[in-house]
């Protein structure tokens, strides 16, 4: 990817090849000048002046594509840079309605996590962050169409010990989107607190998913270890 730096580099060699070529095209129109003042003594024909002049006029119709192309340059260089840093990416936080208070961190958007009924066989099977300000289409009422439901903790106070357990009892599991610059790509690493070496940490949690005898399956995502609720919806278990 190429960089400010690079540019400006870039624009400095197109400054100097246009000096170049322009100090090139008024030597050429002294030249040519000279030629003129001789012609009555050297008895040049007049079709071979004519050449040397459509010469010219070429060489000067290059020299003002090349200064358009400089006007480009420098005007790119002068824009405000395009939000975001090169190498960033997103992802969710589940669990929390706020992203980890880290340098180059930002938050998207934040909402309620959103699935199908724990016990429908049919439907979709991973999580949505939904957004607490949903924008309507056309929409159906017909029985045929997949569902989406308010996902909530269920059993969380006897297998996560930590102070707010009762507060999160059958509440709605939070989300956050978050944007962070300066990272290529994101993973969820299971069973580790820790980064590999080379890795950055954003928030460490629990896996959560659907229980073992639900008849809906759902994929296994990484719940902050520290999570907040907000009122009813679906079960989620974690195991």
């Amino acid at each position: 990817m190429r960089t400010v730096r690079d540019i400006q580099i870039n624009v400095r060699r197109m400054q100097l090849s246009w000096l170049v070529s322009l100090v090139f095209a008024f030597a050429m129109i002294a030249w040519n000048i000279t030629m003129q003042l001789k012609l009555n003594d050297v008895g040049i024909k007049e079709d071979k002046v004519d050449n040397k002049w459509e010469n010219m006029h070429t060489a000067i119709k290059s020299l003002q594509e090349q200064a358009v192309v400089h006007s480009r340059l420098r005007r790119a260089v002068k824009s405000p840079p395009i939000q975001g840093k090169p190498g960033a990416t997103t992802y969710t936080r589940w669990g929390r309605s706020k992203c980890p208070n880290t340098s180059h961190t930002e938050r998207v958007y934040e909402g309620i996590v959103g699935g199908e009924w724990f016990d429908h066989t049919g439907g979709a099977s991973n999580y949505l962050c939904m957004p607490r300000h949903p924008q309507w289409n056309k929409y159906g009422t017909g029985g045929k169409q997949a569902y989406l439901y308010g996902t909530e903790f269920k059993e969380i106070n006897t297998l996560v010990g930590h102070a707010n357990a009762e507060t999160l009892e059958s509440h709605d599991v939070l989300c956050a989107v978050c944007h962070v610059d300066f990272r290529a790509t994101m993973m969820m690493i299971p069973a580790r607190r820790e980064c590999y070496r080379g890795w950055t940490k954003e928030y460490e949690g629990y896996l959560f998913a659907n229980r073992y005898n639900a008849k809906g399956r759902t994929e296994y995502i990484c719940v902050d270890h520290d999570p907040e609720s907000d009122p009813t919806g679906n079960f989620l278990f974690i195991r």
